[in-house]
């Protein structure tokens, strides 16, 4: 009765950790694309916030490039 009992357990355990290692796999593909879905839904929120931003209040930089360039070199004198 002891050596059958031997033998099954042995024939099973092999089984009861294949079976764990495909649910850790299936459960981290679980939760790698919750963070994947999250990540794409934040940025694609705080992608629109710029582009409302930047629609509504345009940068003032563009008209601050106006004006010329004086070249010297004060080397020569």
């Amino acid at each position: 009765m002891k050596t059958k009992f031997n033998q099954v357990f042995e024939q099973l355990l092999p089984f009861c950790i294949l079976g764990i290692a495909i649910a850790l796999i299936i459960g981290l593909f679980i939760m790698l694309s919750y963070v994947l879905i999250w990540g794409i839904l934040i940025g694609g929120m705080i992608w629109l916030g710029y582009v409302i931003k930047s629609f509504l209040f345009p940068s003032q930089l563009e008209e601050k490039n106006e004006g010329r360039i004086i070249d010297q070199n004060k080397d020569e004198s």
